[in-house]
């Protein structure tokens, strides 16, 4: 569930809210963006020229059962949030999430399958179902963001947040939550069996558009309000291993540019030439020529088309 992006009155501050539940559990993020303008520019001056993100605030909640009283009274009577000694000495049931619990940052690597459900202003609902995640959308396992520009954080107990460090007009910006409320269940367990689950959360918000003037097409008379322009949902569920290449391969491939073992012989070969001269020898210029010809280069986009922006 996402609300917002909306304004709030006085400050102008932007807030989108994001929710992921699981069983009795649910994970809520909200992302705050505030004015800001260019340095050297008097704030208010002029109307703002971005949202800076200042403040980012994360809550797990759990459903609870109130305490009775002998009298049957209720009233004051529920219990506080969920802690870390109480999840231990009575551990949740399977599909329950486990809020307090490590999550090694290897375990975002895997084979996810499952079902994603999108929305858009012009596409509507829709819902698809997604037999395994490709390196392109697996942002749950790029911590730092796709760019510099987004800022993220991993939070224990398996949740992951991202959102853009700086909205401006005219450009998206993406909002995004992933949390793993379950591992895999341990063999001999009464979990034994059960599959690790990854939920995926992503909002894409524009802000400041600016509403142009029916007199002057060169004067502004404000903007609009902020608006959601698309949403996505992931329900997924953990289905194999990682196969045919190492997390450092595949993290490489998501970053844009796949650079396997077998192009490293070839950058090796290229570079052992005569002692003392630094020529080249013939087979490394040959090997340098295939890699780069043309069959070659239909290959790697193929395989990923994000190569062809690097030739």
């Amino acid at each position: 569930m996402v609300v917002g992006p909306s304004l709030l009155p006085k400050s102008g501050i932007m807030s989108t809210e994001l929710t992921l539940k699981h069983g009795e559990g649910r994970v809520r993020v909200t992302f705050q963006h505030a004015p800001v303008w260019e340095r050297g520019i008097e704030p208010g001056s002029c109307p703002p020229q971005g949202l800076k993100l200042f403040r980012a605030m994360v809550s797990k909640e759990k459903l609870r059962p109130t305490i009775s009283e002998d009298d049957g009274s209720m009233e004051g009577k529920f219990q506080g949030p969920p802690t870390a000694d109480e999840e231990k000495s009575n551990p949740p049931a399977p599909g329950n999430p486990k809020f307090f619990r490590p999550v090694p940052p290897f375990q975002w690597h895997a084979k996810w399958a499952g079902t994603s459900w999108t929305w858009g202003p012009t596409t509507g609902d829709r819902g698809w179902a997604i037999q395994e995640v490709d390196d392109a959308d697996a942002w749950h396992g790029r911590p730092m963001g796709d760019s510099g520009q987004q800022w993220s954080m991993r939070l224990p107990g398996g949740v992951m947040i991202q959102c853009p460090k700086l909205v401006v007009g005219g450009i998206a910006g993406l909002c995004r939550v992933a949390w793993m409320p379950e591992d895999e269940g341990e063999v001999g367990t009464m979990e034994d069996g059960n599959r690790a689950k990854l939920l995926r959360l992503e909002a894409s918000v524009m802000a400041l558009e600016p509403i142009i003037s029916d007199e002057d097409e060169n004067m502004m008379v404000g903007f609009y309000p902020p608006s959601l322009g698309s949403l996505r949902c992931d329900v997924l569920e953990k289905v194999g291993e990682l196969e045919g290449a190492s997390l450092e391969e595949r993290e490489s491939a998501a970053e844009g540019f796949v650079w396997s073992s077998a192009d490293e012989e070839i950058a090796k070969a290229s570079t052992n030439g005569e002692v003392g001269t630094g020529s080249v020898s013939a087979q490394g210029e040959a090997q340098v020529a295939k890699k780069y010809d043309d069959e070659e280069l239909t290959k790697k986009i193929a395989a990923d088309p994000r190569n062809a922006l690097d030739f």
